[in-house]
């Protein structure tokens, strides 16, 4: 477990409150009974299917609850941030991260606990942290979060432990387009977005993509990710490269798929126009123009030898809200700007991955978009278009190993 103490504060009660955390965060039961007063109680609110959750009093209870709590989390990263003690009282304010072991799935939260001491012993205890979250990963399985951002929902998947990756997908999408990869980044934690008007994330008025990028910004700071990777593709690229832009010290590696730094070609925008509007119209039509963008964006090959998956992608562009689509493909074609001129305030180790048959994003944007970003490097594949992940997804893996393993490239 990696923990963090900040020790700037200092107290005969936060002494007390520093040498039970220690012997806790080492399972050192004897030594965190020994900073416990025998009458003491424990106060821990939340669904009682947690099996922490619960008030007790006295060390025979608190030694099971101290036994319990490895049963049920393993803690994966454990900071505490601030200790402030007043009087007889010690809060310790702080974030954990925990692997949920009945389900499997990780948790994280912030905290605060809140001591109260008594002849040089602990005589109360409570924690205040994300009961709800809590209740939900004891119930189910799944690795979905979400939350409300500047008067939105963004819902991502948050699977595995390591260093953090963030998938941005492109438009029509959504974030199971990144299954192929991230089930195969077992050392690293993946963080799979749906895009603001995509599947189960909403949509606001004036969004646009560099909104998305300073709403995906603030969702890093307040879930303390000080570092991440980013990978984009198209769209997805386009929000990531301004997210590296303006943030450049939260960006530590930069992987752009099949993407542009460039406002949509002129003679393109009738045809998007055009399309806005088939849309908002019947299913049957809707339906049409999300075969045509496959075309587009996958070669022939490609959907022949796939076909059902190619199915099941358009079941899930049928099942995006029309009108919040409509909004996020205005954002992201009709109404994009161009960055270029933003590019060489990235920091980050960026890799630009373009297909050579893409006609959506073709491989020059990509080759331009590696001149522009200092020490980037371009790499075309052969025989792809504009769904890398799709149709490559061994070439995007090797590039974000290699990132990983050789972090001077």
């Amino acid at each position: 477990m990696n923990t963090f103490i900040n020790l700037e504060n200092s107290s005969v009660e936060i002494d007390i409150v520093r040498q039970y955390l220690s012997a806790f965060s080492q399972n050192d039961i004897q030594k965190a009974l020994e900073c416990i007063h025998p009458q003491a109680i424990w106060h821990i609110d939340g669904d009682p299917i947690v099996k922490t959750v619960g008030i007790i009093q006295g060390h025979i209870a608190i030694k099971k609850w101290l036994e319990d709590f490895p049963k049920a989390f393993q803690p994966l990263q454990f900071s505490m941030n601030k200790l402030i003690s007043a009087g007889n009282t010690v809060l310790v304010i702080g974030r954990f991260r925990h692997l949920v072991l009945k389900t499997q799935t990780t948790v994280d939260s912030d905290y605060i606990i809140q001591f109260t001491i008594k002849e040089n012993k602990i005589i109360h205890y409570q924690i205040f942290e994300d009961s709800l979250l809590l209740s939900e990963v004891h119930r189910d399985s799944s690795h979905s979060r979400r939350v409300m951002i500047n008067g939105i929902t963004y819902e991502w998947d948050d699977i595995g432990d390591g260093s953090p990756i963030i998938f941005l997908h492109g438009l029509f999408l959504d974030r199971t387009f990144w299954t192929h990869i991230t089930q195969n980044l077992p050392q690293n934690r993946c963080i799979s977005f749906d895009m603001p008007g995509h599947a189960k994330s909403g949509w606001r008025d004036q969004l646009d993509l560099d909104g998305i990028a300073e709403d995906i910004a603030i969702w890093m700071k307040e879930y303390c990710i000080e570092k991440a990777t980013l990978v984009g593709h198209s769209q997805g690229a386009m929000i990531a490269m301004r997210i590296a832009a303006q943030h450049s010290e939260m960006v530590e590696n930069l992987v752009l798929v099949n993407s542009s730094a460039r406002k949509e070609y002129n003679d393109r925008i009738s045809i998007w126009v055009e399309r806005e509007k088939i849309l908002l119209s019947n299913p049957s039509k809707r339906l049409e123009i999300f075969k045509d963008i496959q075309k587009l964006k996958l070669t022939p090959q490609w959907l022949e030898n796939h076909s059902n998956e190619a199915t099941q992608e358009l079941t899930r562009m049928m099942d995006h809200d029309p009108s919040n689509l409509a909004k996020a493909m205005k954002s992201a074609v009709i109404d994009r700007s161009d960055i270029t001129e933003n590019l060489s305030k990235i920091t980050a180790k960026t890799i630009v991955l373009s297909g050579e048959l893409d006609k959506a994003t073709p491989p020059e944007l990509g080759e331009e978009i590696a001149k522009l970003i200092p020490n980037a490097q371009h790499i075309l594949l052969a025989d792809v278009a504009h769904s890398i992940p799709l149709e490559s997804p061994q070439a995007l893996l090797d590039v974000m190993h290699n990132l990983f393993e050789n972090p001077t490239i």
